[in-house]
């Protein structure tokens, strides 16, 4: 099933709602809906019209409609086809698995460490969306620069030198009457990540140890990646799941990322797409998950399921949301 509305709010939704409206939007479950305005007067229209082609004419209008397979695009133009080899044994070789770029066929282990790297990417586009005056939440908030000014740590990527599970995380941030008031990070030494080459630099020395990533809003809200927050999954692993899941394009009034889809009556796998995907796992401080249940927790209940090619980049958008169980 395919959505351009999200019946559920992601962490993408939350970052930068405040915990009030978090409460309303958790309690809301119909996908929303884009109300048409009234019809507009026929001449108001006319002149509206003339007046945009006045404006073409002399070069001072110009609308580009957004690319709706962006993200797609730039995902298939990071493992090209090289010289030399030709088309049958280039898509033959994605089906099976192969990364082009690299020469070579990843493991499991290699495909997180790169995964994760390229999530940190993703969340460096969510904060520059915030920096640069281009989200909405959807509670409606618009954010500006001037709200990660205030803060000198907000709209921004953290990497922790800290071996805590999301399960971990949970316990100590439950320990607090309210988690918000005890910052428990800035103790294990985080450290900024201003470009995925930097989240490299720190795997490099921090070696195959278990890390945490950090995602802070304009209100310096947190969003916890703990070191078993992102798996990844073979193709036959994804499909279990996939088939109860739902793909989001686009959240209305959640303006961080553009309505983006993958193109129609094509076959992923001729891309090198769909062998693996990684599932992403988060905690929301402050975000209780308990409503209708009797255990305590900040762990979301669903996770981000993501489309990843073979050579460990991930796919921003679309995504699946996924109903998950939680582990301790």
């Amino acid at each position: 099933m395919q959505l351009t509305i999200s019946k559920w709010c992601k962490p993408i939704c939350y970052i930068g709602t405040s915990y009030k409206q978090r409460g309303r939007l958790k309690s809301f479950r119909q996908p929303w809906l884009l109300i048409k305005g009234k019809q507009m007067n026929k001449t108001y229209k006319y002149l509206l019209a003339i007046a945009a082609l006045a404006a073409a004419g002399f070069g001072i209008y110009q609308y580009t409609a957004p690319d709706k397979y962006q993200y797609w695009k730039e995902l298939i133009a990071k493992d090209p086809k090289p010289d030399g080899v030709s088309e049958q044994e280039y898509r033959e070789k994605l089906r099976a698995g192969y990364c082009w770029r690299d020469r070579k066929f990843y493991t499991s282990a290699e495909l997180h460490r790169k995964a994760m790297v390229s999530f940190a990417g993703r969340l460096l586009g969510v904060a520059e969306a915030y920096r640069t005056d281009f989200t909405t939440t959807l509670a409606g908030d618009a954010y500006t620069s001037e709200d990660c000014i205030r803060n000198k740590k907000a709209c921004r990527v953290w990497f922790v030198p800290q071996d805590y599970t999301n399960g971990k995380w949970d316990s100590l941030f439950l320990e607090k009457k309210d988690p918000r008031d005890h910052p428990l990070l800035p103790q294990y030494q985080e450290k900024e990540i201003e470009k995925t080459e930097d989240l490299e630099k720190y795997l490099t020395g921090y070696g195959s140890k278990g890390f945490t990533l950090v995602f802070r809003a304009p209100e310096e809200e947190e969003v916890i990646f703990g070191s078993d927050c992102c798996n990844i999954l073979n193709k036959k692993e994804a499909i279990l799941k996939i088939k109860n899941s739902e793909l989001v394009t686009y959240i209305e009034f959640a303006r961080i990322f553009p309505e983006n889809e993958i193109p129609k009556n094509i076959n992923i796998m001729d891309y090198g797409v769909g062998n693996f995907y990684v599932e992403i796992k988060e905690i929301i401080p402050g975000l209780r998950q308990d409503e209708t249940k009797k255990e305590k927790t900040y762990q979301s209940r669903f996770s981000e399921i993501l489309f990843m090619n073979n050579c460990g980049d991930i796919l921003w958008q679309p995504y699946y949301i996924h109903q998950t169980k939680l582990k301790g």
